[in-house]
């Protein structure tokens, strides 16, 4: 995934930031509801990805806010 990020516009790596943020809190949300129904293989699986897209929302928060110094360096 990092590999695609390098070509969108700071706009839209804003929007994917706000996009997983929501998917987060839905698996958050699903976990809790179903931590019981699930096997700890799936837990497994189901913590990973989150920690996964919780990295990605601080690499791009800080690919966001490295570029808006940036922007305004350059005014």
């Amino acid at each position: 995934m990092r590999r695609i990020y390098q070509y969108l516009s700071i706009e839209e790596k804003v929007e994917i930031v706000e996009k997983l943020k929501e998917e987060v809190k839905k698996l958050e949300e699903e976990i809790r509801i179903n931590q019981d129904a699930f096997s700890s293989f799936i837990m497994e699986i189901l913590y990973s990805t989150k920690d996964k897209w919780n990295l990605e929302i601080d690499e791009l928060s800080l690919e966001i806010e490295s570029k808006n110094i940036e922007s305004k360096n350059i005014e």
